[in-house]
């Protein structure tokens, strides 16, 4: 009988699982989502049983869908930092707080640019960013101290998972490395930071290298998921680190660019880079592989926020004739010259991550006038999402030389008109393969990798096949060139009025309540 893979992807809003065979082909996908739970300024946390059984659901779903093959693993790919307080009874004591979670902004931009935030940066590779759980330990201990004061673990979404199916918490370095108080040296949890947070490493899952496996899962939960006995269970790692394995780009010259709600930029090196600025993460993959890179709250998400304010007619015309209501704005927007007449648009309406690492950052148009339409304003957001993508390239690059290909997936290989702006923007060809479940086919080429089944990462991803690429286009790269200076100095102008944006914004509710 062939053998087959499960791959299980558990995001912010969307748990898939996917089967693949021994060739990293798709056999069979399964999809849940659940709500992201956002009842208060800056608050982004998930129901963690809803999430526990949305992946029960997707991995039984797969494992009904490969009757004919012999199942022989489960690996898992995990969004990043996420955070959740367990009680003595090994009962949770919170909901998830998920990476978008911001309530402990202020804590994390007490630390920037300071001795202590280098300090940290430089051994966890984690900028200073409310997304890490070492900001939202450090504002519950302030802010919530009888609720810090009852906790006996610290884990995140995987952990959770793990104890339910195997009784007990553990973690791989992958998923450890985004907490903020993991060091990526050494591989361990970090004094330093524990010591702030007044933890200790016994608070804290066990860790082991993502090929970990679990080989005697209990009999009911086989027969729940729909799996043999003789399935292995691999511990994986995290979404952002697995999507670029998935996706092929293992060569130092090589990045990855994802574009989803959000998006990110990142390569895999054989040793820890950090940026001066702590500009860039540096996450790791295994006890031989880095990756470095760059993440935006701002991707599609804000492409999506565009189609809601413009362009209504055409969508609804779209719709009316069973037509795809994107394609319609697409459409338009293409017959926009490069450029925008103009406009420029700073995307941040969510805050920022890389490369500004200001969870109060705001969005803005510069240059608008009465010569702009919808159509205009819709080409200028989506150039700003690639300028911005733009600019956490360039401090990769900075870290460590040219890259010469970027693998692209999300929303931007899904859309041709969007892809070439983004290739006329980063002067850069971007390649696409078959594989559009990048994180899930990482997970399972770890798993392989854990059965003996490949030697080494390397030759993992010669599984994985090349589709088609979309060339920049020199003309409209010329007009890019000319923009991205005006787009940088008017974005660290506008950086000046965040927080003051922020505290007008907080006054204004204040009065209207």
């Amino acid at each position: 009988m062939e053998k087959a893979a499960i791959g299980v992807d558990i995001g912010t809003t969307q748990t898939k699982a996917v089967g693949f065979n021994r060739s990293g082909k798709v056999l069979t996908t399964a999809y849940v989502s659940y709500p992201l739970l956002q009842t208060a300024p800056g608050m982004a946390e998930q129901e963690i049983e809803v999430l526990f059984q949305a992946v029960v659901t997707c991995i039984r779903q797969v494992a009904g869908g490969l009757s004919n093959y012999e199942i022989e693993l489960v690996s898992f790919a995990c969004a990043m930092h996420s955070l959740l307080l367990m009680d003595e009874n090994n009962q949770p004591l919170t909901r998830v707080l998920t990476w978008a979670d911001n309530r402990a902004a202020s804590y994390a931009q007490a630390l920037k640019n300071t001795s202590k935030g280098q300090h940290l940066y430089q051994a966890t590779g984690v900028p200073m960013h409310p997304m890490a759980p070492f900001h939202k330990l450090n504002w519950l201990k302030k802010e919530q101290p009888a609720l810090y004061e009852r906790a006996v673990k610290f884990i995140g979404v995987k952990e959770y998972l793990f104890f339910r199916f195997f009784g007990e918490y553990r973690t791989d370095y992958s998923s450890a490395s985004g907490t903020g108080y993991f060091n990526i040296h050494n591989f361990t949890w970090d004094e330093f930071a524990l010591a702030e947070l007044n933890i200790a490493p016994t608070q804290l899952p066990k860790l082991a290298p993502p090929t970990f496996r679990y080989t005697q899962i209990n009999l009911e939960w086989t027969q729940k998921l729909g799996l043999p006995a003789t399935v292995s269970f691999i511990l994986g790692g995290a979404d952002g680190p697995l999507s670029n394995l998935g996706l092929g780009a293992i060569d130092v010259d090589t990045a990855t660019l994802t574009v989803g709600t959000s998006g990110a930029v990142r390569y895999i090196a054989s040793q820890p880079y950090l940026h001066p600025s702590a500009e860039t993460f540096c996450y790791v993959l295994d006890r031989r592989h880095w990756v470095i890179g760059g993440a935006t709250s701002n991707g599609a998400g804000i492409f999506d926020w565009a189609c809601q304010n413009f362009l209504k007619k055409e969508q609804t015309q779209a719709i009316k004739a069973g037509e795809n209501p994107y394609t319609a704005v697409l459409s338009k927007v293409a017959q926009v010259a490069p450029g925008a007449q103009g406009l420029l648009f700073q995307p941040y309406l969510l805050g920022e991550r890389a490369p500004l690492w200001e969870a109060q950052a705001s969005g803005s148009f510069l240059g608008l006038s009465r010569i702009h339409n919808e159509a205009t304003m819709v080409r200028s957001v989506i150039e700003g999402i690639c300028f911005n993508i733009k600019r956490i390239l360039q401090g990769l690059e900075e870290l460590n030389g040219p890259i010469d290909e970027i693998y692209a997936s999300g929303g931007v290989s899904s859309s041709p008109v969007f892809a070439q702006i983004m290739a006329d923007v980063l002067g850069k060809t971007l390649v696409f393969t078959e594989s559009t479940e990048a994180s899930a086919l990482g997970a399972v080429l770890l798993g392989w990798q854990a059965l003996n089944s490949v030697e080494s990462l390397t030759q993992a991803v010669r599984k994985i096949t090349i589709k088609g690429c979309t060339m920049p286009i020199n003309k409209n790269s010329v007009v890019y060139q000319q923009m991205y200076p005006l787009f940088i100095s008017t974005q660290q102008q506008l950086a000046t009025s965040y927080y003051q944006l922020a505290t007008l914004k907080e006054w204004l509710d204040r009065t209207t309540l």
